[in-house]
Formats: structure tokens, C-alpha cells, sequence
């Protein structure tokens, strides 16, 4: 994983030298150098010993091929990835109104994102939703405090469902200008849950949270400290982009329209290695070690979403024209999509689980 990660951040580099030769733009430099800085931190926390030898029906050629391949193609998501940050930050940017200065608007976040998760805990646990108990373990003492297993697996439950809630909250109001601000609080909001994934996996790593080893749970815990760092992270986020970055963007000399297609292109860069490399070389591996090409293994449902995802992303540009902030937002949702399946690892099972 940490050498699948690595690759993803030099194929990120690599894109990024292109971007700069072909469109004389040193300034996207800027840009996608923060999200290769975040791959290569999270590279940096994963296993770099190998725990045990390959089995000889996995010792293949096709390991290098599929590998290698899968992760040349996320590397090239992850700068659609990037460039789509700025475009909707660019574009959120020409929209001065303050989250805060809308009752409306203000009230669908706190309900949805801040509310809505703890509340569905404590609702989870009294109607047995949530397990009671767990091996969950937060270290706010040099014993460490246990029994908060239910607290945060409800919360990270809570998490996704509070998002959809304050989608559905913002749209019955939802006007032009409303629109534009939803964009931006979209890119903060997104912006804080990568770097509270980072800083859960830091604790995590560092032993300072003990998750439930053998729990379905697991990943709803992990999901409910991502939630309560997001949380905290949000806020000064979102004062840095109004009193910064959006003057920045403002003043600065970024075409619109070159971000979309910069987006597109590097979509349709790994489009074609992630295919090659995640599902024909994955499968023939597999049917090669396991004499079958498709097992539903997690991992495997997991790679198709994330083909089918792109595959819908190009299907949308080519024939019904989605552009602009449509196309952005489907390119971060497709990097957190694959973020979520390549740490899928350590959450569900099958023959890719890492222990």
C-alpha cells in the first residue's frame, strides 16, 4: 500500500510537469503540489516491511502489471482531483456572501453536519442500532478511556447521512447564488474531512485510538473521529478561504475553462490504465491464482464502482454535456471513492484485507 500510494503521488508529479509544459501555468503548481504533500504524509504512515512472502500463485507478472497500472490511473484521478478544487474555489470565489450571513443556509449546516451525527448516536444506541459495546479505545488519559465505541461508530454512521440532510435542506432554497456558495462550502467541507481522515489515521498509527479489531463497526469508527476532526477543521478552513483564497483566486489569472478541461483530460488519461490495470489485468491474475476471474471480493466490487463511476463521468461530458461544477464535484467524489476503497484494505476483508 505504501508503495501503491508513492506511485500515485509520482504519477500526480509527473501529470503535473505536463499541465505546466503544455499550458505555460506554473501556478497550478500551487494547487496540485498540496494534494501529492497529503498522498505522500499517508504513504508515509502505511507498512514499508513486508509482513510475509507472496504465495507462489500470486508470483506473477501480472502483480506489476495490475498494480502498477491501477495506480497510475488514481494518480491522474487525483489531479482531476486537484484541479477541480480549484475550479470550484475559483468559482465559489466571484460569490462574496458569507455561509453565516443566510439563517437558511446556516441552519442546514449545523442540523446536517454538526447536530444530526451525535444525535443519531445516542437514538442508535437506545433502539440497539449501534453497538453497546466495543473494543474502541480513545486514549484521553495514559490508561486510555474505553466504552466509546458506540459513541463514534453512531457518529460515523451519522456522518454520511448528516451530509445527504444538509444537501436535501440547502436545495429546497437553493438560487443561483446560493448555488455558487454551495459550491464552496462543498470544496471546504471536503477539504476537512481528507485532512481529518489524515489526522485519524495519524491517531490511529501513533496508538492513541485502538479500534475495534474485529468489529463490522470498525470503519464507522474510524469514520466518527474523521467526523469529529472535520468538524473542528471546518471552521478555520472556511474563515482562511473567505479572508485568502478566494481574494487570491479572485486576482488571479485562472482561466475557468482550462481547469475543466485539464479535468477532463486527466480523467481521460486514467480512465484507460485504471481499466487496463484494476479490472483486465486484476481479473486475469486472479482467474491465473484462483482459476476464476471474478470472486466478489470486496476489493473487486469496490474497483468496479469506481470504473462504472468514471465510466458515468465520461458518458455525462461526451453525451450530455456536464461541465463546470457538475464535472468537478463528480471528479472529487471519484477520488474519495477510490481513497475509500484503497483503505478498504484494512475494513473489508476478502483476499486484498491487510491484518
Amino acid at each position: 500500500m505504501y508503495e501503491y500510494m508513492a506511485l500515485m503521488s509520482w504519477m500526480a508529479v509527473l501529470s503535473l510537469f505536463v499541465i505546466i509544459g503544455k499550458y505555460k501555468k506554473p501556478v497550478f503548481g500551487g494547487f496540485i503540489s498540496p494534494v501529492v504533500f497529503m498522498l505522500m504524509v499517508t504513504a508515509s504512515m502505511l507498512p514499508k516491511d513486508l509482513s510475509q512472502a507472496l504465495m507462489p500463485a500470486l508470483q506473477s507478472y501480472w502483480l506489476t502489471i495490475h498494480v502498477t497500472l491501477a495506480a497510475l490511473g488514481s494518480g491522474s484521478f487525483a489531479v482531476a482531483c486537484a484541479v477541480s478544487f480549484v475550479y470550484l474555489l475559483k468559482k465559489a470565489s466571484s460569490q462574496k456572501r458569507s455561509i453565516f450571513s443566510d439563517k437558511k443556509e446556516l441552519t442546514a449546516a449545523v442540523v446536517g453536519g454538526v447536530v444530526f451525527p451525535p444525535v443519531f448516536a445516542i437514538i442508535g444506541k437506545s433502539i440497539g442500532l449501534t453497538p453497546a459495546e466495543s473494543d474502541f479505545v480513545l486514549k484521553l488519559s495514559a490508561e486510555g478511556s474505553a466504552g466509546w465505541g458506540w459513541l463514534f461508530s453512531g457518529m460515523g454512521l451519522g456522518f454520511p447521512l448528516g451530509m445527504i440532510l444538509w444537501s436535501v435542506m440547502r436545495r429546497k432554497e437553493a438560487g443561483k447564488a446560493e448555488s455558487i456558495n454551495g459550491v464552496g462550502v462543498f470544496t471546504i467541507a471536503v477539504v476537512s474531512i481528507l485532512l481529518g481522515g489524515l489526522t485519524a489515521g495519524l491517531a490511529v498509527n501513533n496508538d492513541l485510538v485502538f479500534l475495534s479489531e474485529k468489529s463490522t463497526w470498525k470503519i464507522f469508527e474510524f469514520f466518527g473521529i474523521v467526523w469529529l476532526v472535520s468538524l473542528v477543521l471546518f471552521f478555520p478552513l472556511y474563515w482562511f478561504a473567505n479572508a485568502r483564497a478566494f481574494e487570491f483566486l479572485r486576482k488571479a489569472n485562472i482561466n475557468e475553462e482550462l481547469l475543466d478541461e485539464i479535468n477532463y483530460k486527466t480523467v481521460s488519461l486514467g480512465y484507460p490504465l485504471y481499466t487496463v490495470g484494476a479490472l483486465f489485468a486484476g481479473a486475469i491474475w486472479a482467474e491465473q491464482a484462483w482459476g476464476t476471474f471474478w470472486g466478489w471480493d470486496p476489493k473487486e466490487v469496490g474497483a468496479l464502482i469506481i470504473w462504472l463511476f468514471y465510466s458515468g463521468f465520461l458518458h455525462a461530458r461526451r453525451q450530455h454535456n456536464w461541465r463546470g461544477s457538475k464535472a468537478a464535484m463528480l471528479s472529487v467524489f471519484g477520488l474519495l471513492m477510490i481513497l475509500l476503497s484503497f483503505f478498504g484494505n484494512y475494513f473489508f476483508g476478502g483476499q486484498h484485507a491487510y491484518t
